[in-house]
């Protein structure tokens, strides 16, 4: 067991709960546990990979597009070259049930 895995779902889970919104705009409420439990997956992965804990925001997307049933494969370029354009290349912005979020 990962001391940096266990700290990093901590804190993941404090940050959900004091921001539950933020939760809700990424998986519906049922899934919460099977989010945690993912990550917690990949987490470990990253880890044993000798690579940081943390997700990156292509791992964490992938998570949250399966559990809300979406396909693993991305629009393409349109919807992507309209974030770089909009939001300085930085990506950091992604759009979920027809909403963007901020994953900063």
């Amino acid at each position: 067991m990962s001391v940096d895995v266990e700290i990093y779902m901590n804190n993941l889970v404090k940050f959900f709960k004091q921001n539950p919104r933020d939760l809700l705009n990424l998986v519906p409420k049922e899934k919460e546990e099977e989010f945690y439990i993912k990550i917690k997956e990949v987490a470990y992965t990253n880890h044993e990979k000798g690579e940081d804990a943390p997700l990156t925001q292509k791992q964490l997307i992938d998570i949250c597009r399966v559990l809300n049933g979406k396909s693993l494969e991305y629009k393409g370029a349109s919807e992507e070259k309209i974030l770089n354009e909009e939001f300085l290349d930085d990506r950091v912005f992604i759009k979920f049930k027809n909403e963007y979020f901020c994953l900063n």
